[in-house]
Parts: structure tokens; sequence; C-alpha cells
């Protein structure tokens, strides 16, 4: 999955280099659902026109909540977003790619999978004072990856049958949350 991950970072890359990036205003943002759930997330969205910016997010939740439940995940999202009256205020679409990896695991029974998406979002920026807003945002699209699933000693390297790996695409949810989104200028 490195070369797909080099693949990623290179467009994201490109984009933002092609993008002029003379921003007027620049927001720190955390997603308030993740959060909650003990996900630590951060992102930035940088306005790059009078209606238009872009947003680079991740988030990973590294624990084990116990000794037969853990979710461990890894996601970065990379975005575009037209907003409807100026940036930063109102209703927005937007176009995200996303790479996700997680780990998930329930008394001996474990999922694992890797993807790479791309999805449509729509969210509304509700403005709680003059720099803080508070974002419901959801988006869906359409990834393409690998999953495992199975017991543990079946995903165990090197221990008896080893699970398959199932590729293909599959329907995902790129956002979905409450942003929290500080204007910092």
């Amino acid at each position: 999955m490195s070369t797909r991950i080099k693949i990623f970072v290179t467009l994201v890359l490109l984009l933002v280099a092609k993008t002029s990036l003379n921003a007027q205003r620049i927001a720190v943002t955390t997603n308030a659902l993740e959060d909650i759930v003990l996900t630590p997330n951060v992102g930035v969205d940088v306005v790059v026109a009078d209606r238009q910016s872009i947003s680079f997010d991740t988030s990973i939740s590294p624990y084990r909540i116990a000794d037969d439940f853990h979710n461990k995940r890894m996601t970065f999202r990379a975005g575009y977003k037209y907003w409807f009256n100026q940036a930063f205020y109102a209703h927005y679409v937007g176009v995200d790619a996303v790479f996700s990896s997680s780990d998930v695991g329930v008394t001996g029974f474990r999922s694992r999978d890797e993807y790479i998406g791309v999805g449509i979002g729509y969210g509304y920026s509700f403005i709680l004072g003059s720099r803080l807003n508070l974002i419901p945002h959801v988006g869906v699209g359409l990834a393409y990856g690998k999953s495992y699933e199975g017991y543990d000693q079946m995903l165990a390297p090197g221990q008896g049958v080893q699970a398959v790996a199932t590729p293909g695409f599959k329907p995902i949810l790129t956002r979905f949350g409450i942003t929290i989104h500080y204007i910092l200028n």
C-alpha cells in the first residue's frame, strides 16, 4: 500500500502547488464526533478564492480499549469546497479524496482494511462568533481497497490458514461529523 500512499500524497501536493495560496483566511478544525469517540483529529481549511477553500485533515485512533476490543484507525483526507455565499459561511458542496487504514477487533474476530476513495459532500456553517463556526457535514463516495476479515489466528502472519484479501470497490462515508472551525486570520 505504500506506493498508493505515495501517489495519493503526490496528487494532493500537486493540487496545493497549482492552487494560489495567497489566502485571506485560514482555519484550524477538529471533528467533535471523532473527539467524543477518542479519535484525535486535526485539520486545516484554507481560503483560496472568494467562495473556495481547500482542506486537509487527519485522524488517528491508536488505542486498545480492552483485551477483547480494539479499534485502530488512521485517516487522511484532502478536499475542495465551494461555498455558496462566502468562504466559511453558510452552505457548501465539496469533493474529497480519502486514504484510510483500520484494524478492528472484537473477542478474537478481526477486520482489517486499507482503501483510497473519492466522494462528494455537503455542509452548513453555523457562525458562533467572529472566529468560531460549527459545521455539520456529510459526504459519500466510492473507495477501492483490500479487506481482511476472520479470526485472529487467520490474520496472524506465519500461523496456519491465512485470510484472503478481497480487493474491490465499496461505498464509504468520506466525511461525517460536526466540525469545530476556528478561523485564525
